[in-house]
């Protein structure tokens, strides 16, 4: 670990480069300006480097170096004038409950006419706690369900003619590519559908095959490792738990070709039914054995709020929440570097979200609503953290007029353009494009619609709330000549993402961080100050679903 004498001077330099910040001459104006002085992207980076320290151990929600990095976070509000966001507290304290797989006790068998077949655990299969029995077995037949997905848009129900009541379901990560970009990421979560439809239908297990496109084997097999965590609903029971749902492994390659060797379908044949979406669910005419055991805790970590007041007599009391998740994914098993500092996941989105922040506190121009900023807890738990905030709001559900996010902003090279993921689902779109074209970016489209970032970060418990929300990331345009920006980004997720060398050691432009943190603050003024507050673009799957008479556009 690096030493507390070199943190301390960390800390004192991170102090310093935020009284320049504080120094710098706001642009007189009127009160609707949406301009702002340019932030310092050394500002940025100075935030990035020291919550990236081994100090904060990878900021794992409820772990000690996450409530460091929490205290940091309230600190910099504190000194910046903005008022607590809970009352007279800048923490909103979560509850957890927190379950770990027994090492040694995953298993997984299965029975066909060739007799009992055990699977290898980490080579072949995996499992991921639940909670609730400190012990499970079950055995029962497979069924196969593909997708596992009901969408009556595209007329798709993978489990009409199936049963599955008392019976283990097979299921592929994903969703049909009818179904567009990022209804097709809902609709393949496990947490907002598949696992809904599961129970539903009397499943009492569930085994996922990996899709490539989603994740990989090696991440299947580290997040199964990691503790699995769940907020306490108002009944005092864990929400999203699916306690019908008594297990879930996940077969990696080798071990799904293995267990269709048995099937009445060979592995290539259901995987190219699967991408041709011409797969039928049916029996698979053999059974599994899962069994695990189960350890279980209570935990807590604080989502950090703060209030910057608005200044007109009415819009102050409706709220633009500005959100960046700042818990990691903590400390692994590695002998060498075990600390998962989370550089750019995500101190980069709290560093960016503090300098916004800094500049709208001490603009010479009050906007007219306020504005909540908000550092979720346990975004690598689930969004758990930003899904409390939103089911327990310290302000009124109403009143937040619209959320931006920042996650894993990335300043790996110069940027031209950023990627507004989610705006085109509101009249966030055009508030957005003209923000960034005033800091010379370009606004470019989704460049991995089918990765469905939209459903995958903080700002979906927002938009199931029924608030028009963005998620805000540097583009694959840049002015440095040679560069491939998309190489570098698909690099850092094969092979620093959720790892140890996720950490200072890699490249920051701080003149990319300086101009997306104007963005953002011009972004977030200019939906403070504008007229009406923003609206689900008519017949939005999003809207549709969760808006309400006063954020749907009629």
């Amino acid at each position: 670990m690096r030493s507390l004498a070199r943190t301390a001077f960390m800390l004192c330099i991170a102090n310093a480069v935020a009284l320049v910040g504080c120094t710098e001459s706001a642009a007189p104006g009127n009160a609707a300006s949406n301009d702002v002085p340019a932030i310092n992207g050394d500002a940025v980076k100075a935030h990035v480097e020291l919550l990236s320290d081994d100090l904060y151990e990878g900021r794992e929600a409820g772990k000690r170096g996450y409530q460091l990095a929490a205290k940091y976070v309230a600190t910099q509000f504190r000194t910046l004038g903005l008022r607590p966001g809970n009352g007279d507290n800048y923490f909103q304290t979560v509850e957890f409950r927190a379950a770990s797989i027994v090492p040694g006790s995953r298993r997984l068998a299965i029975s066909s006419a060739a007799g009992e077949q055990v699977f290898k655990v980490f080579d072949e299969f995996t499992i991921s706690a639940n909670t609730g029995d400190a012990s499970v077995a079950i055995s029962a037949p497979l069924v196969f369900v593909g997708y596992g997905v009901n969408a009556p848009s595209i007329e798709r129900n993978d489990f009409e003619h199936i049963d599955l009541n008392g019976k283990i379901a097979v299921v592929v990560s994903g969703a049909p590519a009818a179904l567009g970009s990022e209804v097709r990421a809902f609709y393949r979560s496990g947490r907002y559908h598949k696992s809904i439809e599961l129970e539903k239908h009397g499943a009492i297990g569930a085994i996922y095959l990996q899709h490539r496109q989603i994740s990989s084997d090696a991440a299947a097999v580290r997040g199964s490792k990691a503790e699995k965590y769940w907020t306490i609903d108002e009944h005092d029971q864990p929400k999203y738990a699916f306690p019908g749902l008594r297990s879930e492994a996940y077969l990696l390659e080798a071990g799904a070709r293995r267990l269709f060797a048995e099937s009445p379908v060979s592995f290539e044949d259901m995987a190219a039914a699967i991408e041709n979406e011409t797969y039928a669910p049916m029996e698979l005419g053999i059974s599994a054995t899962i069994s695990h055991r189960v350890s279980e805790r209570t935990l807590t970590g604080d989502n950090v709020i703060a209030i910057l007041e608005g200044s007109d007599p009415q819009l102050k009391n409706e709220f633009v929440v500005l959100s960046a998740h700042l818990d990691g994914v903590g400390m692994g098993d590695e002998p060498d570097d075990n600390i998962y500092n989370g550089f750019y996941d995500n101190a980069s989105g709290i560093g960016t979200m503090l300098e916004v922040a800094r500049v709208l506190a001490n603009y010479a121009v009050r906007p007219k609503r306020s504005i909540l900023f908000i550092a979720t807890v346990g975004e690598e738990k689930g969004l758990l953290g930003a899904d409390y905030f939103a089911s327990n709001p310290t302000v009124p559900v109403a009143s937040m007029v619209a959320n931006v996010n920042m996650d894993m902003v990335m300043f790996l090279w110069p940027a031209q353009d950023v990627v507004a993921f989610g705006a085109e689902h509101s009249t966030l779109l055009q508030t957005v494009r003209i923000a960034t074209e005033k800091t010379g970016l370009e606004l470019s489209p989704d460049p991995f619609p089918e990765r469905g970032y939209f459903t995958r970060s903080d700002q979906f418990p927002f938009v199931q709330r029924g608030i028009p929300a963005v998620f805000f990331a540097t583009g694959f345009k840049t002015t440095e000549a040679g560069t491939d920006a998309e190489a570098l980004y698909n690099d850092f997720m094969q092979t620093h993402y959720h790892g140890a060398t996720d950490d200072r050691n890699l490249r920051f432009d701080t003149d990319s961080a300086g101009r997306v943190a104007t963005a953002n603050a011009m972004i977030a003024l200019a939906i403070a100050n504008a007229p009406e507050r923003p609206k689900w673009q008519k017949n939005d799957f999003f809207g549709d679903l969760y808006g309400s008479a006063l954020t749907r556009s009629q």
